[in-house]
């Protein structure tokens, strides 16, 4: 059992709170002992209330003593100490407020190191308890000599096993510092003390507290030395000139971090970044250095002898220039296929967007070469070039990614939803899915009431979801997140997506959002025209063999070759698709002759029977929105594995409108460069595979 010992002094404000604090823990076999010392205010009233709104099995683990006189803190506790009977001894303030696994994991935290005396990473909070964000974070393992210049110990984090660290030692005297002089009592006698470094307590400091005076502070850890520690003068100096240079390092570097840590996140990102496509470049470097400057430098004679005159010749900053080129048009392609954003996205779709990158940047620089050449020259040694740097870049963004998930922990989150229980369990476990960013620490129903909401929000999340919160309740949530600096996702509905639509236009005083009815431009759209033409003649040819084994497999199973839909396409039209009359490999390949005819493109949404987008009209009209653009052969949401010829229930209408949402997200935010990602680097395999549910 664990004796939880609570001084307490005028703190009618808090005593509620830090009760509940303790009876929430899911550590259950404790005792509170409540120590009043001759309160002046109505403290042990409070204390006596709460008592009595309690089952009547948590309020018989709760004692309270009344002290006959004031003898301070130091005497409270030890009065709580006489009559503890667990073989655990936990303090907590009056004020302070633990987090509902402190007992519990603090306990596992001992028995694993065989510890005698464990403490606890804390927050500093408000006076209304709410974490400001700053952390006091503690080491591993801290000894007699190391705590004597850092007095980082909290009163309200340790746990204290009475078998292994004489209940004696635990007495406080009655000084300034009593915790301090009592912890040093025990590491004297060669009891370490482990640190869990997980934030399981909030501090509750108001601005004007004891501890913010730094003279104060000062004159405190001075006498502790010399009567406590037994040092002399010198040594006295000595070590609190270490105290004050922990403290100033361990302010200014813990404050920066907090303040800043978004910042670090994306220097860091940066640095990884940059680092790769340096080692890019210096591939490029040598086969430039290698192979084509001598090509360029050579003099220029035609095939039949005629000579065009003398090469090109680069001095040092001519060399320098070729190589920027190079490296500054392969950071445009990363930065603007998302090729940069190690830790942000997964480990493979970073490995396809830089191996795209940098296709794109040696077609170019090859077109570069060979316009300085004046004719073509030969691609083998940039085609080396362009393998070597793929195998870089799978083996860099590994090795980056496990760089950035090892400084940078996921963060702790919090999911706030609306009705639907079921759906709310299925978002956890999506973000639980992505456990290097996410760790989902709660999930909350919004019909606690936004006070309550708002309340758990200010606690020690890292982000917040939202999900099924709609309409003013969201914007109070939002509204408070964002006043609060904290981090909020949303899940959003389709109307929200729509949103990002908008472009900002600038009439007069008041802002103007415009969503215009082409979301894709003209010069886009051509664009697009060209790449589903040349893209679809390219695959024709390589799957040629797989078409045409699949006909023949098919007419013998089925005794017909290809099987005919008419499906939706762009503004309500209609064309007629054609796949594999069997449903299995290579069912989708005659869809690319479609693409020529023109009734598809390569990158789209889901092509879908004109009879089963009615009915989904008919449930939501908002399916009308699909057929902005044409249907594609595959797309945004088959990278995440969302097709309607998957879905066991094709009605089951919260999936379908999750196929619904991204494919506006496709349309909203259409680009070149966003095909080029889903064609090449994660055009997943049941784009031609075979048909994993038979529709009815």
């Amino acid at each position: 059992m664990i004796s939880i010992i609570v001084p307490l002094y005028n703190a009618a404000n808090y005593i509620e709170k830090t009760i509940e604090t303790v009876t929430a823990q899911t550590h259950t076999d404790w005792e509170l002992i409540l120590v009043d010392d001759l309160s002046k205010d109505n403290s042990v009233e409070v204390v006596k209330k709460c008592l009595s709104e309690l089952d009547k099995e948590t309020a018989s683990k709760i004692r309270l003593i009344e002290k006959p006189v004031n003898e301070g803190a130091a005497m409270a506790r030890n009065t709580g100490l006489d009559a503890a009977t667990g073989r655990y001894i936990a303090f907590l303030d009056a004020d302070d407020v633990w987090y509902p696994h402190k007992l519990e994991h603090e306990l596992m935290f001992m028995n694993k190191h065989d510890a005698g005396f464990v403490c606890s990473s804390y927050q500093f909070g408000d006076e209304n308890a709410v974490p400001t964000g700053k952390v006091v974070r503690v080491p591993k393992r801290l000894s007699y000599k190391k705590a004597l210049s850092r007095t980082i110990i909290f009163t309200s984090t340790v746990l204290i096993d009475t078998q292994k660290v004489d209940k004696e030692l635990i007495r406080m005297p009655n000084i300034g510092s009593e915790d301090t002089a009592t912890w040093w009592n025990i590491m004297k006698t060669g009891i370490d003390i482990y640190g869990l470094d997980e934030q399981l307590v909030i501090y509750r400091r108001p601005a004007t507290s004891l501890s913010s005076n730094k003279g104060k502070a000062i004159k405190r850890i001075w006498k502790l030395y010399r009567e406590v520690a037994g040092l002399g003068t010198i040594g006295s100096m000595w070590h609190i000139l270490l105290w004050a240079l922990n403290a100033t390092s361990r302010r200014i570097l813990d404050d920066g971090v907090r303040r800043h840590l978004e910042s670090i996140k994306r220097f860091t990102v940066l640095q990884l970044s940059v680092f790769g496509l340096i080692m890019y470049t210096a591939v490029y470097a040598y086969a430039w250095f290698k192979v084509y400057y001598p090509i360029i430098n050579s003099p220029f004679i035609s095939k039949d002898g005629f000579n065009f005159g003398p090469g090109l010749k680069l001095y040092f900053k001519g060399h320098l220039l070729i190589l920027f080129i190079y490296f500054v048009i392969l950071w445009f392609m990363s930065l603007n296929n998302g090729s940069m954003r190690i830790g942000y996205l997964k480990t493979k779709q970073i490995a396809w967007t830089q191996i795209i990158a940098l296709a794109i940047t040696n077609i170019i620089s090859f077109a570069q070469i060979s316009l300085m050449r004046n004719w073509i020259v030969p691609p083998r040694a940039l085609i080396l070039c362009f393998i070597v740097q793929v195998v870089i870049a799978l083996i860099w963004t590994a090795l980056s990614g496990f760089i950035y998930r090892s400084v940078f922990a996921p963060r702790e989150t919090l999911i706030i939803y609306g009705e639907d229980v079921e759906d709310a369990s299925n978002i956890a476990s999506q973000f639980e899915n992505r456990s290097d960013r996410f760790k989902v620490m709660k999930t909350m129903s919004v019909d606690k009431g936004v006070n309550a909401v708002e309340a758990e929000c200010s606690r020690w999340y890292g982000c917040v979801v939202l999900y099924g919160v709609y309409g003013s309740l969201r914007d109070e949530i939002v509204d408070f997140c964002y006043s609060h600096y904290i981090r909020v996702f949303v899940i959003p509905r389709v109307e929200d997506l729509l949103m990002r639509g908008f472009e900002k236009m600038d009439l007069w005083d008041t802002p103007i959002l415009e969503l215009k009815e082409y979301t894709v431009s003209w010069e886009m759209r051509l664009i697009k025209k060209f790449t589903d033409i040349f893209g679809a003649l390219f695959l024709i040819i390589i799957t040629s063999p797989i078409l045409f084994i699949g006909l023949i497999r098919s007419k013998a199973a089925c005794g017909s070759a290809i099987k005919k839909d008419i499906c939706m396409s762009k503004d309500g039209k209609t064309f007629v698709r054609h796949t594999l009359a069997d449903g299995k490999f290579g069912w989708s390949l005659p869809m690319l002759w479609d693409i020529l005819k023109g009734g598809l493109s390569l990158i789209g949404p889901e092509p879908i029977e004109e009879e089963y987008h009615k009915q989904l009209v008919e449930k939501n009209s908002r399916f009308i929105y699909r057929l902005r653009v044409k249907p594609g052969f595959t797309g945004y949401a088959k990278t995440y594995g969302k097709s309607f010829r998957n879905l066991s229930d094709r009605y089951d209408m919260d999936e379908v409108e999750n196929i619904l949402k991204l494919d506006m997200v496709y349309i909203d935010e259409y680009s070149i460069m966003q095909d080029l990602k889903l064609l090449f680097g994660m055009l997943d395999i049941s784009s031609i595979g075979g048909r994993a549910h038979e529709a009815d």
